[in-house]
Order: structure tokens, then sequence, then C-alpha cells
């Protein structure tokens, strides 16, 4: 089950939302305790997150968490993540996020020309990609986030119209760039490869007979969904119906 989430908290994120309120507050509490009770009836093996792959603090603070010595941060790594693998009764957390190989020599000429075209002059050409399809998808997002629950705000991003809303941005941002090293090209190749070894990490935990959870920022959801289509081994389970 991938299921595509918004960040909680800020991060560093060219999709990233300003318009995040506290989910440290009870309205939002009593939101992600009845998200995490719905995904829970999945009854998971295994909870993967959106933390960088082989990094043994998020078991030793899942650890600490069951023990009632950890406080949890407001980042859905914890909020999401922590509280679905407790309540399904996980003895673990698996940390699956990687940037994979650098594609681009950022000190090579060429490496230069792309950095500039994307992120220089206030990163214009990157946040500025048109796309009225990503456009309203980010617009419709931001108005469940303001004034619906977490719920409703998980229930449409995970649909099919949003996942693919989402990926289009990159479609449209692959023909950018061309006079400038295929800048375009570059940046979404990395998002790709990025993607390739996430869900090689993803493979590497995953055992015969698991019931797996992916909590992933949605921008990640449509590669990693189809990837997991693709792959004979692996059943996809699409978490609208937990979220019914």
């Amino acid at each position: 089950m991938i299921v595509g989430v918004s960040h909680l908290a800020a991060r560093r994120d060219v999709h990233n939302s300003a318009y995040q309120d506290d989910p440290l507050s009870p309205k939002r509490q009593a939101q992600i305790a009845d998200l995490v009770a719905r995904l829970a009836k999945f009854h998971p093996t295994k909870v993967l997150i959106e933390a960088p792959f082989g990094n043994a603090t998020y078991a030793d603070r899942y650890r600490r968490y069951l023990a009632g010595t950890y406080a949890l941060g407001a980042d859905e790594i914890y909020q999401y993540g922590f509280k679905l693998a407790a309540r399904s009764g996980n003895s673990t957390i698996y940390p699956i996020d990687t940037w994979g190989p650098q594609i681009v020599d950022d000190n090579s000429a060429s490496g230069k020309h792309i950095d500039n075209y994307l992120y220089g002059n206030g990163n214009a050409n990157l946040k500025n990609v048109v796309d009225a399809e990503n456009d309203a998808y980010i617009q419709q997002a931001q108005r469940l986030q303001v004034h619906g629950s977490y719920l409703d705000e998980l229930r449409y991003l995970n649909t099919d119209a949003a996942i693919l809303a989402n990926a289009s941005w990159y479609g449209v941002l692959d023909g950018m760039g061309r006079e400038a090293s295929q800048a375009g090209s570059a940046y979404v190749a990395q998002w790709y490869t990025r993607n390739c070894y996430i869900f090689s990490n993803i493979l590497s935990v995953v055992r015969p007979g698991d019931r797996v959870v992916v909590l992933m920022g949605q921008g990640h959801k449509y590669l990693l969904r189809e990837f997991t289509r693709l792959d004979p081994n692996l059943t996809y389970v699409d978490p609208l119906p937990y979220l019914k």
C-alpha cells in the first residue's frame, strides 16, 4: 500500500505547502488518530517512512516511543508512521528515503548551466512551470488542508486525478531548458533516479507474506505505485477503501 501524504511540518520541497497549522493541536490529533485507525485495518506488518535509508536513529526513536520515553514531533514520519506502526504491533520502523546518485556534476560547465537555469534568478524557472492541472491540484490540496480534515486531504491526494495532476508537472518540466544543457530533463531524470532507488530500498525490506504500508510525500506516489504494479512479486493495495 503506497499512501501519498502531505508534509505536516515544513521541509525543503518545491511543492511544500505554506498552509500548515499545528498537527499537535487537539483537533488535529483527533484527526490523526482516526486516520491511523483506518489504515491499521490493513494490518500492516511493516511501515516504511520517508526518512534516510539505513539511519538507525528512527528505529531507536521508535523503541523509545514504544517505551514511553520519546515525544513525537509534528512531522508525518512520527504522527502517521510511528503511530501506525505502534497501533499495528510492529517492533520497528523502516526508513527508505534516499536521493540516489547525483547524475549531474554541479562543478562541471553543464552542471553550472543547469543549476543557474533551475535555481538562479530567485528559482524562477523551476517555480514557474506552466501546468494548469498541477496548479488546480495544489489549490485543491491547500483548500482541504485549511478547511478540511487530514482524512479529507488524504482521500483527495490518493485519487488517480490528484496523482496524475502532480506527476504532470514533471512532464512539462522535462521539455524546459533545452538550451541550458537540458536542464529540465536533468531535473526530472534526477527525480526518477531518486524514486528508482527508493523503490529498491522498499524491496530490500519486503519479505513474502508482508503487508507493507509506505508513507511518502504524494509526489512520489505516481512512480512508486507504477513500480509496484510492474513487479510481479508484489500486489498493489489501494489505500482509498481504507480511508472511506
